[in-house]
């Protein structure tokens, strides 16, 4: 079937400030990531993770980003398979510092990077960019390319949607849901809503 799914995580803020910048509330059950829209965890990197059940969610959107990396660093990615198009960032303090994109309907060997881009992501590329020449190239039936934005991402975080992890166990996360509360405030306080508080 293949993932379309959306993942953030953030480094220097606390859980709790986290779930609440978020509008989310825990529901005291545990499960694998994607088994609910909302499943998080903190990783073995220090790096508190959201994945959330859907590409290109509202969350990892650039205005939601820009507020929610405010005094802190965010990860951001978005996965959808059917279409092999994903792309990693990193926001900091509000602003962008960096993006690659992956877009198999444009090119198999497409990637798109802008901003200032990590370290290790020249070696990442030609890696990947190698696999696919072996491969094929442009004709070949994999998409090498498409690994490019999510190892990225990896190499700072330590988490990859579909790699094994020993250190992370099944049903290690935990299950959030959309805060009624703060869902209720929302409607009657519009005006007076924060403009990266989405429901």
């Amino acid at each position: 079937m293949g993932y379309a799914i959306s993942w953030l995580a953030v480094k220097g803020k606390s859980e709790e400030v986290l779930i609440a910048e978020l509008g989310l509330a825990p529901t005291g059950e545990m499960a694998e990531y994607g088994d609910s829209m909302f499943t998080g965890r903190k990783l073995p990197s220090g790096w508190l993770l959201l994945v959330i059940n859907e590409s290109e969610h509202k969350l990892v959107r650039p205005n939601s980003l820009a507020a929610l990396s405010q005094g802190c660093e965010v990860i951001a990615s978005s996965i959808e398979e059917h279409v092999m198009v994903c792309s990693s960032e990193l926001w900091r303090d509000g602003a962008q510092v960096w993006r690659i994109e992956h877009d198999a309907q444009k090119n198999i060997e497409h990637i798109a990077a802008s901003g200032d881009l990590p370290a290790e992501y020249p070696a990442i590329k030609q890696e990947h960019a190698e696999e696919q020449k072996q491969a094929g190239g442009s004709e070949a039936h994999v998409d090498y390319f498409f690994e490019i934005p999510l190892h990225t991402a990896k190499n700072i975080v330590g988490f990859k949607h579909d790699e094994v992890d020993p250190a992370i166990e099944d049903e290690s996360f935990m299950v959030f849901e959309l805060d009624a509360v703060r869902s209720g405030e929302r409607i009657e306080n519009q005006d007076k809503k924060p403009w990266w508080k989405l429901w």
